[in-house]
């Protein structure tokens, strides 16, 4: 089974410098790693909105990472695709449609077996859920819907449920606690979602991470309780269903999760996962191997409220580190050392609006991964990576 990785989600103004750096736990010994600063820096567009999301992939076919912006949340906003030229600049900007909806995710796919990756856009009420083909040229048309109208759905994931080689989506809905539910939407392999949606996991989310957890072949889904509540992975199987007999808790029972994301952070072989929580702060919960997870390990705490969260090797070396946005607060990066017990953090950006997503790749093709960023009453920007090569004593 496949899973498809769209990156999303938000940051600061051009040319800030890096602000400052901290050890979250400190090491027993001095590290003499070369870490990535995020100094340089080029504005996405001139105005801030209520952008909600950010994705990267090559849209047009050059070869090169465009950017998908979605807007609106709770305001209704036309998306924006922006082609990158391969050098780190914009080439041309355009709205991805005529439509101005209440957007969150655009998550990346070829959802109709043609080999250009369409998009999928998940909007809240009242507006329609939608797919948008590509010709292979970056030009787009809306091809299907998925779900309903009427569902408070705010992001989506991507991933091969049912294992028939076609891209499925997940849709992470924040409706009332204990009237709502989460949805699976099957494509028929031609980009069509007009089967009935299955749902699961009876709790408000708003985000959900598909992964492999247990290593049996079977999709999982993380799926983080949003308001007030215990968050659960639910496991699969080969019947595609996620039953709540077979859901396995994480966290705490009180959690207001935003965002969760997947990544073996300490090298055992055992997905972990890393979370953010607007009262609780940065908490890493580590997998064992009778498939339970450790209590949470905090990163950071809430006292700057965090709201964004990746994950990515932004130092190429081969480790998962964690990007994390905020409220009004710059960025901050933390580097793991392969332990999952100490990071070095380093913050970037300035403290303008909330960020909303990251995307991450190497825009200026450069060999160093990039940080693109959504804001909401914020600029969005490309943070370049560069190293500060420190001299070895």
């Amino acid at each position: 089974m496949k899973i498809y990785f769209f990156i999303v989600l938000l940051v600061s103004t051009m040319t800030q410098r890096v602000l400052a750096q901290q050890n979250i736990h400190a090491a027993d010994h001095k590290q003499e790693n070369d870490f990535p600063s995020f100094g340089h820096a080029l504005l996405l567009e001139t105005k801030a909105d209520t952008t909600a999301n950010i994705s990267a992939g090559d849209l047009d076919g050059d070869g090169h990472l465009d950017i998908l912006l979605v807007k609106g949340r709770h305001w209704p906003i036309v998306d924006r695709v922006l082609l990158g030229n391969g050098l780190g600049g914009i080439r041309k900007a355009y709205n991805l449609g005529k439509i101005s909806d209440r957007s969150y995710t655009g998550g990346l796919a070829d959802f109709n077996g043609d080999g250009s990756l369409d998009i999928a856009v998940s909007n809240d009420a009242p507006d329609r859920k939608l797919i948008y083909f590509n010709d292979g040229k970056g030009n787009f048309t809306i091809g299907s819907e998925f779900g309903l109208p009427e569902w408070a759905t705010r992001n989506l994931s991507i991933a091969d449920i049912n294992g028939d080689g076609s891209p499925d989506l997940i849709l992470a809905n924040r409706g009332d606690s204990g009237r709502t539910s989460n949805y699976i939407c099957l494509n028929n392999g031609k980009g069509q979602f007009n089967a009935n949606c299955i749902p699961f996991a009876p709790y408000p989310t708003t985000t959900i991470a598909p992964a492999d957890m247990n290593k049996d072949g079977f999709i999982d889904l993380v799926v983080p309780h949003r308001d007030g509540g215990q968050s659960y992975v639910y496991t699969g199987s080969a019947d595609h269903t996620f039953s709540e007999t077979r859901r396995i808790p994480f966290g705490p029972p009180n959690a207001t999760i935003r965002v969760a994301a997947i990544a073996d952070f300490n090298g055992d072989s055992i997905p972990d996962i890393v979370t953010i929580d607007e009262y609780k702060g940065v908490d890493l919960y580590f997998g064992q191997k009778n498939q339970t997870f450790s209590a949470g390990i905090s990163l950071a705490d809430q006292k700057i409220v965090p709201y964004a969260l990746a994950v990515a090797d932004l130092n190429n070396d081969q480790k998962a580190d964690i990007i994390v946005g905020h409220i009004k607060a710059p960025s901050t990066v933390f580097f793991n050392n392969g332990t999952g017990h100490n990071f070095k953090s380093i913050s970037f950006g300035d403290s303008k609006g909330t960020v909303y997503g990251f995307a991450v790749g190497d825009f200026n093709e450069d060999g160093i991964p990039d940080i693109a960023a959504a804001r909401s009453e914020g600029t969005n920007i490309l943070y370049f990576g560069n190293i500060r090569s420190k001299k070895r004593k």
